[in-house]
């Protein structure tokens, strides 16, 4: 009778084992969801935005541009969408050439932006004339509050142009705008680029360039345009300042770069 008793009570021992491990799975899931409710609540409490940074800005103002990001003071500052607020910029300002979003925490969002420093200026198909940036970007029919650099594009006309859309070009002209783009851009990075009042690109394999009353610049194609432009910047930097003339890089003579003075 005795042992009857005792594996009576190992077998109800085995019974109650899943019960107090059933027990403390559901204790650590009630710690773990207390623990999580604890983060959500700090942060719908203590991450708010309180600062709104702008930097890079000289077109628009400070107060434009967190105007057009959407972001208000209070708005949650970890789940907030960077990309849309980007976005917002990014459609709503042309001059903006791109943009990013940061956040510094506790309740700071800082805004960067990169402004267009050229504009070129070009005709549409009825006429008018518009300003594109060297990414093809049209900036509009006027340009306000722009210090940047204006060079006249010719060549190629624009069709329904519209301020903060991409360019596109008459049909049968797609080439001739891709290598004015192209040029404008390499020059952006260069001291040349104040330098430069037009950029006729007519025949793309016989690209002129000229420099005020100074220069004309042959170029050729956009072949080697780097490379180009690097010579290009070698040669202006030796020539005295009373020198003018015809700076020749289509580098059809034993790829050599010419200058040929103005009589």
């Amino acid at each position: 009778m005795p042992d009857k008793r005792r594996r009576s009570r190992r077998a109800a021992g085995r019974q109650s084992a899943p019960s107090r491990t059933h027990g403390g799975f559901v204790g650590k899931l009630v710690v773990m969801l207390a623990v999580v409710a604890a983060i959500v609540f700090g942060v719908a409490i203590f991450f708010r935005v309180n600062q709104i940074q702008v930097q890079g800005n000289k077109i628009y103002s400070a107060q434009q541009v967190s105007e057009i990001s959407g972001v208000e003071p209070g708005d949650n500052l970890l789940t907030m969408n960077r990309a849309a607020v980007a976005g917002n910029i990014y459609a709503n300002l042309p001059y903006v050439k791109t943009v990013s979003v940061g956040r510094v925490l506790p309740d700071t969002i800082v805004i960067k932006v990169v402004e267009s420093e050229i504009a070129g200026l070009v005709s549409s198909d009825t006429g008018s004339t518009w300003y594109v940036n060297a990414q093809g970007r049209v900036l509009g029919s006027s340009l306000e509050d722009f210090e940047g650099q204006i060079v006249e594009l010719t060549g190629f006309t624009l069709v329904a142009p519209s301020a903060g859309a991409d360019a596109v070009a008459s049909e049968g002209m797609e080439d001739s705008m891709d290598a004015a783009l192209q040029v404008l851009s390499q020059m952006e990075g260069t001291g040349l680029i104040g330098m430069i009042t037009q950029i006729d690109c007519e025949k793309n394999f016989d690209i002129r360039i000229l420099c005020a009353d100074r220069f004309e610049i042959r170029l050729g194609g956009t072949d080697a345009l780097e490379y180009k432009v690097w010579c290009l910047q070698e040669v202006v930097d030796r020539l005295e300042d009373h020198q003018v003339g015809i700076i020749d890089l289509t580098m059809a003579s034993e790829h050599s770069v010419r200058f040929i003075p103005w009589e």
